[in-house]
Formats: structure tokens, sequence, C-alpha cells
């Protein structure tokens, strides 16, 4: 007979407690027990564990002290509401400006100050060399992998796309944008994963998206083919969420992308699920449904929303609190497999990536999915995705989480596969590009993520603590 064990209900953050079986449990999502074998090593581990908080290092201690002396910076600035207004409206000047001026590109001096201040911290570098350091120093640092995205962003106006404009588009824009994406594969690995916008591939692609068409043929075969070079180098793609206006035609390409190249069990393709969007459930609900009927894995990147400076507002849920609750439920409902209509029997085959730097949420769903792997009862492990630059202490903290879980010994090889899927997976998603490129990156991200900035400054007490250690370490 098993002998089941209590969760604890923690009061201080994870990294102060060994092993993974250590978490915060909300109470819709806490379980009072969790099958164990009788006798096993991890019956032991967790009388240890719940009896034994120990002095752990802080999880920041693995970052670079060049990143948290930035991020220090960054995070005072960004709990002034003043200061950071001004910033922000500083950003928007140079991403909108066509003055060579204000192109950093350009201008030497401008560059001096945008690149080591604000385009370091969240961007992975100009060109491969760069970017293939910087994904080896985060993979270096516990990583599982990273999501790489070209940073050049098409800004949609509808009154620009004149029949004129239109015209000027040619194949040659589908080939530069199959062949930009191509590149940036040439930069990632196996494990890791390629975001894709469609929308780069030229105002053509966005005329199509608007009018709810089927892809244009070249654009099929490009995205095949980049379908193909990711699954030869054993490298994912997810497509991007965008604008409303072009988001239900995105969905039905993504899920025709899904129908040929998710099978036999893997998920090579993930659509963008954004829960901010009042019928994210109802979309949610139509792809388990194709992908059950039609026998084809269902890849989604969930995230909260990226476009709410821009999307009717009427479309969106009505506060925070109703978009975390939709986000959470999303979450529990895919990893536990009790979708509403379906049973755990007929459930289709999903594989989930929650992106997002919302701690509660991401704690929630680590701790869900650790309990469901370590009594059996998670199908695929999710993957944890933040962007670089932003969190470092909540990314860095589910790593600490996921090396004590591999310290466990598992006596079985039932208790390593479960215990491999406890261990959180955990990404950072990084965009590349020139300093001029990926300024409208930075902007979006600052508007649409100011919680998460505001979280860098929420943050500056732990970075302080953590470079006082290190200044009292040398002296």
């Amino acid at each position: 007979m098993a002998k089941p064990f209590r969760f604890l209900t923690l009061q201080r953050p994870l990294s102060h407690f060994q092993g993974v079986r250590t978490r915060t449990y909300p109470r819709r999502w806490q379980s009072s027990t969790v099958s164990s074998r009788e006798g096993s090593s991890y019956d032991t581990q967790v009388i240890q564990i719940e009896k034994e908080p120990l002095k752990t290092p802080s999880p920041l201690t693995r970052l670079p002290t060049s990143n948290l002396i930035r991020s220090l910076f960054l995070g005072t600035l960004f709990k002034s509401p003043v200061l950071f207004n001004i910033g922000l409206a500083f950003l928007k000047k140079v991403a909108s400006s066509e003055s060579p001026m204000l192109n950093p590109d350009k201008n030497i001096l401008l560059r001096a100050i945008v690149r080591p201040i604000v385009y370091d911290q969240f961007c992975a570098g100009t060109n491969r060399v760069e970017v293939q350091r910087t994904v080896s120093d985060m993979k270096e640092m516990g990583f599982s992998g990273v999501i790489l995205c070209y940073g050049k962003e098409l800004v949609v106006d509808k009154s620009t796309l004149t029949p004129k404009s239109l015209q000027d588009q040619s194949k040659t824009q589908i080939d530069n944008w199959r062949d930009g994406n191509l590149e940036t594969l040439r930069m990632i690995g196996a494990g890791d994963y390629l975001g894709v916008k469609v929308t780069g591939a030229g105002p053509t692609i966005t005329r199509a998206l608007l009018k709810g068409e089927d892809p244009p043929r070249e654009l099929s075969l490009a995205l095949d083919l980049i379908c193909q070079q990711a699954a030869a180098q054993k490298t994912r793609l997810w497509i991007d969420a965008e604008q409303q206006a072009l988001q239900p035609t995105i969905d039905n390409w993504t899920i025709d992308l899904m129908r040929r190249h998710n099978r036999n069990g893997e998920a090579l393709v993930s659509n963008t699920l954004q829960a901010y969007l009042k019928s994210s459930r109802d979309s949610l609900a139509r792809q388990l449904r194709l992908a059950q009927s039609e026998n084809w894995s269902l890849g989604i990147k969930l995230v909260r929303g990226a476009y709410i400076g821009s999307d009717p507002r009427d479309h969106i849920h009505d506060t925070k609190e109703e978009t975390d609750a939709c986000y959470n439920g999303i979450a529990k409902d895919v990893l536990s497999r009790s979708f509403p209509g379906f049973t755990k029997e007929d459930f289709p085959d999903v594989h989930i990536f929650l992106a997002g730097h919302n701690s509660e949420s991401i704690r929630m769903a680590s701790s869900l999915a650790s309990e469901l792997a370590l009594s059996g009862d998670l199908k695929n492990a999710p993957r944890f995705g933040l962007l670089q630059g932003m969190a470092d202490d909540i990314s860095c903290e589910l790593l600490s989480v996921g090396e004590k879980a591999k310290d466990i010994k598992a006596k079985t090889k039932e208790e390593v596969d479960a215990q491999k899927m406890a261990a959180p997976q955990v990404y950072k998603c990084l965009t590349w590009g020139t300093v001029q490129e990926c300024m409208q990156y930075l902007v979006r991200r600052a508007v649409e993520n100011q919680g998460a900035t505001g979280r860098m400054g929420e943050g500056v007490a732990g970075i302080k603590a953590e470079l006082r250690r290190r200044i009292r370490r040398e002296t």
C-alpha cells in the first residue's frame, strides 16, 4: 500500500528548501496526498525535506555580475513611474524615427547609450557569433534551451496597404523572410525553439491574413522548408501571436502546419494562445477537438497577451484577475488532462509551453506538474519560458528546484522517469537583430509587460543582497 505524505505550504521561496516536493500550493490546486512506493528513496527524502529547511544560496548566484549591475540600474528606474515613462518615451522616439541621428545603428553616441544599458539586457546579439555566445552562456547557467526570434517587426497599418504597395511585394520578400528564419535556425541546436512571425514575410501576407485567405503557395513552401530543417536538427518552432485582426487566420494556418508536422507524438510546431482574450478557452477547445479527431499532437504556447496596446478592448478580459484566472485554469486543465468535454482517456496529445513572468502562476504550474509527475499522472512535462533580462530570480529559482529534484536518488526506472519529468525545464526567450531592428520589440515588451518590468523593481533588494555578498567574498 502506498504511503501518502502531505505537502507543505511554504512561506518562503522554493529555493530555501531542498527537493522538488516542497512547493507552495494554492487551495484550489492543493492535493493532500500523492502516492509513492512503500519504502522507496522518495519517502525517505520527503521526510528529510519536511523537517530540515536549508540555508541555500540565492538563485541569483548563477548570474554574471555585469547582469546584476545592469538589472539593478534598470530595476531602480522601473521603480519610479516618472523615470519609467521618460525612458519609454525615449525608446518610442528612437524606434519610430527615420532620422539617422536617432538610429543607433548609424549614430555611434546613441548606440553607446542604448546598447549596453537596454539592448544587452534584453537582446542576444547583432550577428551569429554574438548570438551563439549568448546561447552558450544561457546553457552553461543551466537553462534547458532557448527560444530565438528575429527582432525586426512589421507594424500593421491597414491604411498603408495600397494596391501599389501590394504590387511591389514579390516572391523575393518571402524568400528573404524564409532565409532569415533558416539563418536563425542555424544559430540554435537540438532542443531549442525558433520563434516565427508570419507577418515578417511582408504586406502581401498581411493582406491574406486580414482577408482570411489561405497562405500563398510560396509561403506554404517556405514554412514547410523551415519545419523540415527544424525537424532535421531536432529543433522545434512556435508561431507567434499577432494582432487580433490577423490572429484567426494565423490560427488556421498554424493548425494546418500541426496537421502536417505534429505526428508520432512529437509537437514540432506550437500555436500561441493568449489568455487575456475572452475567446482563449473556446479557441483551445476547438484545437483540442481537431487534434483528437484527426490524431495529431497539439503544441500550445500559453501567454497572457502580446498586443494589449492595439487589440480591441472588448476582446480582452475586463480585469487582470480574470486574465490570471484564465491563464492558471488553462494550465491546470491541460496538465491534469481535465478540460471540459474530455476525459483523461480521450484527451489528445498536448505539449504545453508556459511563457510568462507571473511568479504565482509559474510556481503553481511547476508545483502541479511535479505532483502529477511523481504520482505518474503527467503525460507530457511542461516547459517554462521567460524573456531574457526579465524575471531572472524566478527562472533561476526554477533551475535550482530542477537541480535539487535530480539529486534525489531513484531506485527504479519508473522513479527515474518521474524524477526527470518533475524537474522544471526552463528556457530563455532571446531576440536578435541590429539595435535599430530590435527597437520596436523593446518598446512593445516594455508596454505589454509592465508587470514584468515592475517585478525587476521588486527584485532590487535581492540583487543588492547578492552584490553585497560578492563584494564581501572578494574583500
